[in-house]
């Protein structure tokens, strides 16, 4: 039988513990940011959660990373959101997760901004296959030109703080491992 290294559980715990109360707050900061005045399209957010999940799934790992994005879409939808909200939050978070393992693949000819437009289009897929199973089809057809444009720019500008979080965590982790 395998002996457990107490010291290294517990290391992994409290990272995902961190990492699960960075998106809490970015995901709270976010339901507060009142975008809709700006772009007055239902359900837009900025994403700001997924930058946890895409930090614990390169430097925590996949199954961390699929904790920390569950549990924050579950908490998230039942202090701010409504069975339906959760749903399409689950919806699009899947699909989303499915973004990052598409991106290990082509890691090296992927930066983090088409990673980031990638995840955000993809859990905007996934968000009008919620609402299609909802309300019908239709949604699919009007709706998801203008979300996928959005999930240009607001992926891209995830991306690109996700260059800087990761180039700051990469010099971290190195330092880590060498002194």
């Amino acid at each position: 039988m395998r002996s457990l290294d107490n010291n290294a559980i517990t290391r992994r715990l409290t990272s995902d513990g961190l990492l699960l109360g960075v998106a809490l707050v970015l995901s709270y900061l976010e339901y507060l940011l009142p975008l809709n005045l700006l772009i007055p399209l239902p359900g837009m957010k900025l994403g700001l959660g997924q930058l946890a999940v895409t930090v614990s799934f390169f430097f925590a790992g996949k199954k961390d990373a699929a904790l920390v994005s569950c549990i924050r879409v579950l908490i998230m939808g039942l202090l701010f959101g409504s069975a339906t909200s959760l749903y399409f939050s689950a919806c699009g978070a899947f699909l989303s997760f499915c973004g990052l393992f598409i991106g290990a693949l082509f890691k090296k000819r992927l930066s983090y901004i088409g990673l980031g437009i990638l995840c955000a289009g993809l859990h905007n897929a996934g968000q009008c296959f919620a609402a299609a199973t909802l309300f019908g089809t239709g949604v699919l057809l009007t709706y998801l030109p203008v979300l996928l444009i959005a999930s240009a720019v607001f992926g891209g500008l995830g991306g690109w703080i996700m260059n800087i979080i990761a180039g700051r965590l990469e010099i971290i982790t190195s330092e880590k491992r060498h002194g």
